[in-house]
């Protein structure tokens, strides 16, 4: 199974991880901007339980991870991090304090719990492609959402469902393999030797992209997505810890870091 056999599926992860990254970004800003740096544990409280002992674990695994001194992550950035597809909809309804009315209405908190539950079918997929308006139905929902505050990601989201007739751009090509790499990780669930047939394929191409002053986003998604493969070691057994540290070499050859 690779991505390129199941083009929906590889088109819906495109657009999923540029709504991610957008609604992570305003849900933290909106509450911080309430609260200050406190912002996270008013959003953390509002949580069910089970998603608190999640953030939790989460937290746990990093905390060690810095220790040892293998990630580098504020905790601001981290708080942000952790605001996932799961909490989108508790972090925003009935706050239209910080929303807006019309962002926590009833038409759009509809679509954001739509996209989790086609983001649940994604992270699980069936042996066959996504169906075609399924993806379609779910990219309208992200970029509807997304127009309300971040035009530029709700634009992003429909050229990605746009098809690609040239090939990519160096930054496309650079987003696109992260895609694949997120893909991998959100996909854990699957069999071992597909993850490592998708991974062993993004380290085998991948190479440092040409120096751009356009891609802050992508800088943020890679730091994003180093300290979510941290925080996921445990969890893809033997073979993870073998590959790890390639995995995350690479991720520092795509932001520049150069560690001994």
């Amino acid at each position: 199974m690779t991505p390129s056999e199941f083009p929906q599926h590889e088109r819906l992860t495109r657009v999923l991880n540029i709504y991610r990254s957008a609604m992570r970004r305003h849900i933290a800003a909106q509450w911080r901007a309430k609260y200050g740096d406190e912002w996270f544990g008013h959003v953390f409280e509002r949580l069910p339980e089970h998603q608190q002992n999640e953030i939790q674990a989460t937290r746990t695994t990093l905390e060690l991870r810095r220790a040892d001194g293998e990630i580098v992550i504020s905790q601001d950035e981290e708080d942000e991090f952790l605001i996932d597809f799961p909490m989108f909809l508790e972090a925003v309804k009935s706050r239209s304090d910080l929303f807006g009315e019309e962002f926590v209405g009833w038409e759009i908190t509809r679509k954001i719990a739509n996209v989790y539950k086609v983001r649940n079918t994604w992270a699980h997929p069936p042996l066959r492609d996504l169906r075609k308006s399924e993806v379609s139905g779910a990219a309208d929902d992200c970029a509807t959402v997304l127009d309300l505050f971040d035009p530029r990601a709700a634009e992003a989201i429909r050229e990605a469902m746009s098809s690609d007739t040239q090939s990519p751009a160096p930054l496309q090509a650079l987003s696109e393999r992260l895609d694949q790499l997120q893909w991998a990780i959100e996909s854990r669930s699957l069999p071992t030797d597909q993850l490592q047939g998708m991974l062993t394929q993004l380290l085998d191409r991948s190479s440092p992209p040409p120096q751009q002053t356009d891609a802050p986003d992508i800088a943020a998604e890679l730091r994003a997505l180093r300290a979510e493969i941290a925080a996921s070691r445990t969890r893809l057994g033997d073979w993870w810890r073998k590959r790890e540290q390639e995995t995350l070499a690479l991720l520092d050859r795509l932001t520049g870091v150069n560690r001994p």
